[in-house]
């Protein structure tokens, strides 16, 4: 099975999509075999006929009750291809927003997996389908009416061919006007989600009114291009009910012109009857397929920007694989970080076991951006991860060409991958971050969460049990340690009434802000990694908690880097770390990141 390129929506026809898709021609032949059956019992009425009236009907009912059976049969069918592609291609939209360094709008990746997957899934299960079953029963039905006469044939495909002719330019409209309403209901979108987000500050300012003002512009927009867009839908969806049934009506005509047997003309308009509900169908399947291509076009970029994001972490991995240890950071409590942009590689922070280490800089979120780049939230930039991959790439070309002169296999491999020349790529370009003596960037997962705590101000949890939250770094360890962490940072499991089977919610619920910045807490220091992080977490925390806080950070056995006040400073005796200020990240085309 061939996987998708980079940044393209999952391939329809391929594993077991590929056995539905063919069932669903199968379902085509079947139903246009049904409808010669039918038509040939129709002729079996006349008088003269050598099988009895009797035999004749209940053939045509069996028929048509064979044909309604084999129709629910491929709406069933087309409805398990479109809802696998969908959750394939759901999967793929979750991969990319938790891949390092995307920052979609909330309300653009709702409304990416709700509207434009449900686009896609129309296309799939409703026009792949359909097509994969129509275009057989119409094919059959155009040669079993070629079959009985020529011209019959001739006048059924006549007005298929002005319908296709005539859907050309109608779909090159339809897909423009569904761009303009996806667009629209993108900023919709976006623009709820912000509302709701700031519900409690327009509330509070009695904004209330002014702030529905807004969501109704917006939905005038909506609103007004689903009315556009919907005249020339309309168009389409008339366009294919009117090809069926002028060519039901010129089936019909050229029997009578041609004075075919009336049994014979009769049978002809049958087979084109129950050709006609696929010719029906087209209209709508050309209006699918336009909000599929609206939706590809808004999707498309998407993964492959995520596509881009994973080329480059394992590009940073595969350089990371490279390098050696730095002196002095292959100790088992040892901690060494270089984050080009952020920490340079010539004063990196160097810590080893009860080190406290507190981090400051110009930039207020530097710190909080250094954290999240040493646990790989974030990814370094484009230039840093391509100069680090490029470094990596000469080394290993410089040892495949052992016999070349050194300058040579440099220059070599660097012109290769369209650096400007050797010197450009500095040793150390790239993150170097070293706990316990493993490089966190070519560490496996589950090796690197053992290796690294994080806990931050604002912390949100996935949705599942208490329990599962606690455990979620080190799944592997057992309840016992669960319950005794739990305990060390001043939570109770007997508050809630299911205990550690209690169902977190929307980011935590029904935790309050203490608790769930306890809970932060305790799921870091789960296990005693090497390296605990903490980022402004005093701030959710009571006084009780704060000063549970200062005490944990005190006897913890690793090294701790954290952003806080002086006094939980001064009271850990910790060292302090200026980080400089790197540009905020921003998307390679220079978009606003939650443009769409």
């Amino acid at each position: 099975m061939r996987s998708p390129e980079p940044g393209e929506l999952p391939k329809v026809f391929v594993g077991v999509r590929r056995r539905w898709v063919l069932g669903l021609v199968a379902l085509g032949l079947g139903q246009a075999a049904l409808g010669a059956v039918g038509a040939w019992a129709l002729t079996q009425l006349r008088p003269g006929s050598p099988w009895p009236i009797a035999v004749a009907v209940l053939s045509i009912v069996a028929a048509a009750v064979a044909l309604g059976g084999l129709r629910i049969e491929e709406r069933v069918t087309a409805e398990r291809l479109g809802q696998d592609y969908v959750r394939e291609a759901r999967r793929d939209l979750v991969r990319a927003e938790l891949t390092p360094g995307g920052r979609t709008h909330l309300g653009i990746t709702v409304a990416r997996t709700t509207n434009d997957l449900s686009s896609v899934r129309n296309w799939v299960s409703q026009g792949v389908g359909p097509l994969a079953a129509g275009i057989p029963l119409i094919v059959g039905s155009a040669a079993g009416l070629t079959v009985i006469d020529p011209s019959l044939g001739l006048a059924f495909l006549l007005p298929l061919g002005v319908l296709a002719a005539v859907l050309v330019p109608w779909a090159r409209t339809a897909y423009l006007r569904s761009r303009r309403l996806r667009r629209a209901r993108g900023r919709m979108a976006t623009r709820i989600a912000d509302t709701v987000g700031a519900s409690q500050g327009i509330i509070a300012a009695r904004g209330t009114g002014r702030e529905l003002g807004r969501i109704d512009s917006a939905s005038d927009v909506v609103v007004d291009r689903a009315v556009d867009r919907s005249v020339i839908v309309g168009t389409i969806r008339a366009a294919g009910t009117v090809a069926a049934l002028l060519a039901t009506l010129a089936v019909a005509a050229t029997g009578v012109v041609r004075g075919l047997d009336p049994a014979v003309t009769m049978a002809a308009m049958a087979v084109a009857g129950i050709a006609s509900t696929p010719i029906i169908d087209i209209g709508r399947i050309v209006e699918y397929r336009q909000t599929y291509l609206a939706a590809r076009a808004v999707l498309g970029p998407a993964l492959a920007d995520a596509a881009r994001r994973r080329d480059e972490e394992m590009r940073a991995r595969h350089a990371a694989a490279s390098t050696t240890v730095p002196d002095g950071a292959d100790g088992p409590d040892r901690v060494h970080v270089a984050v080009p942009g952020l920490i340079p590689p010539e004063a990196p922070l160097l810590g080893g076991g009860g080190v406290r280490i507190r981090l400051v800089g110009d930039d207020p979120e530097a710190p909080l951006r250094l954290m999240r780049r040493v646990v790989g939230l974030d990814a370094a930039p484009s230039g840093v991860a391509e100069a680090g991959a490029a470094e990596a790439d000469v080394v290993e070309a410089g040892a495949a060409e052992a016999g070349a002169a050194e300058a040579g296999v440099a220059e070599a491999g660097v012109a290769e991958l369209g650096v400007a020349e050797p010197g450009a790529v500095e040793p150390g370009a790239a993150d170097e971050v070293w706990v316990a003596g493993q490089n966190l960037r070519a560490a496996a997962p589950s090796r690197t969460r053992a290796l690294v705590g994080l806990a931050t101000r604002g912390a949100v949890f996935e949705r599942g049990t208490l329990r599962r939250a606690l455990r979620y770094r080190r799944p592997d360890l057992d309840d016992e340690t669960a319950a005794a962490i739990f305990e060390a940072v001043g939570l109770s499991a007997d508050r809630f009434p299911d205990g550690f089977r209690t169902e977190l919610r929307a980011g935590g619920e029904p935790l309050t802000t203490d608790e769930r910045a306890r809970l932060a807490l305790a799921r870091a220091i789960y296990g005693e990694p090497p390296l605990l992080l903490v980022a402004d977490l005093d701030r959710d925390l009571n006084e009780e908690g704060r000063a549970r806080l200062g005490r944990i950070l005190a006897s913890y056995p690793g090294v701790v880097v954290f952003t806080g006040p002086d006094e939980l400073a001064a009271a850990l005796g910790a060292e302090e770390f200026r980080v400089m200020a790197d540009q905020a990240p921003v998307t390679p085309d220079g978009r606003a990141p939650d443009d769409d």
